[in-house]
């Protein structure tokens, strides 16, 4: 009998070495968190300077970033060319809030960030105002040189489903649009 609890304990040892060892090692500090967390914050406050070069800054220089229309803008000088564009334009009454934010560290220096966001005040390209419309970003961000910048991209408009919604039943989304609650 004691053999068998001696060797239970030593497994369940090993096990807890080996989870502790693995979470170490994917383990980020707070200020890494609390960095990534504040992306959103970023991008929302350079959108609201209509500013397309200090929007660029939060993105790496090799950027990958996928608009709503599923324009692929590869590298920091286009993504800044666009929004300078877009920003001066169709977009310069526009106002972008974050709404919810999830961040996952898939190691220490690279995440996963999803955050929702709303807009108000864009053109369509007749300029014919849109309505008030929501998003959902999916950003990888990646720590180079002990700053956090926006590695790949993809932007995407949320289309309400019908209320309620038969493909997402018994499935909790990640994010929650305010229009779901």
């Amino acid at each position: 009998m004691n053999r068998i609890l001696i060797r239970l304990a030593a497994v369940g040892f090993s096990f807890a070495v080996l989870f502790t060892g693995r979470c170490a090692a994917y383990g980020q500090s707070k200020s890494d968190e609390a960095a990534v967390r504040n992306i959103p914050q970023a991008f929302a406050a350079a959108w609201a300077k209509h500013d397309g070069q200090q929007l660029a800054r939060i993105m790496a220089e090799n950027v990958d970033f996928v608009d709503v229309a599923g324009d692929w803008l590869r590298g920091r000088a286009d993504f800044a060319l666009y929004h300078s564009r877009l920003l001066s334009a169709r977009f310069r009454d526009s106002t972008l809030t974050p709404l919810e934010t999830s961040v996952r560290f898939l190691r220490p220096d690279l995440a996963i960030l999803h955050w929702s966001w709303r807009i108000e005040g864009d053109r369509n390209f007749d300029l014919t105002p849109r309505k008030p419309r929501f998003g959902l970003f999916t950003m990888i961000v990646e720590k180079k040189g002990g700053e956090w910048l926006v590695a790949a991209a993809q932007n995407t408009n949320r289309i309400p489903p019908p209320s309620p919604d038969p493909e997402m039943e018994g499935i909790m989304p990640g994010i929650v649009f305010p229009e779901d609650r």
